[in-house]
């Protein structure tokens, strides 16, 4: 059995229009042991690692020539119960877990150093997006902060009652920097960000 297609259509309805597509894709939704039974280990496995396989898919259709960083993926993880943070306490731990030293403007002169870091970026949302695919519901939110930065966040799950012109802070692990071409004729310059946690301001 096999993951369905995961597409996602980012897009700037303000100054810019985004098209990066993120192909069709498949995925072994489980491991089976020879008998064909999953066992207890490979299912707890599997629920771990769920969000850092997506955004394994997800990297290279955003990124050209681009794959997630292994510091990335361990760090997704490691903190399973982070991505996406949905308990009280869940949510306490993805805040503690932020380090408040660093902006969007470190993440922007290079993000190479902050891969495996929880970082809280804040800004007003120029579109929030919602797909049901194989892995429930994921979201794209794409942000402009004080800095006029550009940050799309990827949520596997719903925003609730969150949506376009939205002021929101999102929690979440640098995953990619990248750029696209703007309708000015431009090059827009943009982090990828697997959230966390998602709140409205």
């Amino acid at each position: 059995m096999y993951w369905g297609a995961l597409v996602f259509v980012i897009s700037n309805i303000k100054k810019i229009m985004i098209e990066q597509m993120i192909e069709s894709f498949t995925l072994s939704d489980k491991v089976t042991t020879a008998n064909n039974e999953v066992t207890t280990e490979q299912a707890t496995n599997s629920a771990e690692t769920v969000t850092a396989d997506m955004m394994t898919e997800v990297v290279p259709n955003v990124v050209e020539d681009g794959a997630l960083d292994d510091s990335t993926y361990n760090y997704i993880v490691d903190n399973s119960n982070l991505f996406p943070a949905t308990t009280a306490a869940d949510k306490k731990l993805a805040k503690a877990e932020v380090d408040s030293t660093i902006t969007s403007k470190h993440l922007f002169k290079n993000i190479n150093p902050y891969l495996d870091t929880m970082v809280s970026l804040t800004g007003d949302i120029i579109q929030v997006q919602e797909q049901e695919t194989a892995y429930g519901t994921v979201a794209t939110i794409h942000i402009s902060d004080e800095n006029d930065n550009s940050i799309v966040g990827i949520y596997k799950g719903s925003t609730g009652d969150i949506l376009d012109g939205d002021n929101v802070t999102m929690r979440g692990v640098p995953t990619a920097s990248y750029s696209f071409e703007n309708v000015g004729g431009g090059t827009t310059n943009a982090v990828l960000l697997t959230v966390s946690t998602i709140q409205k301001n």
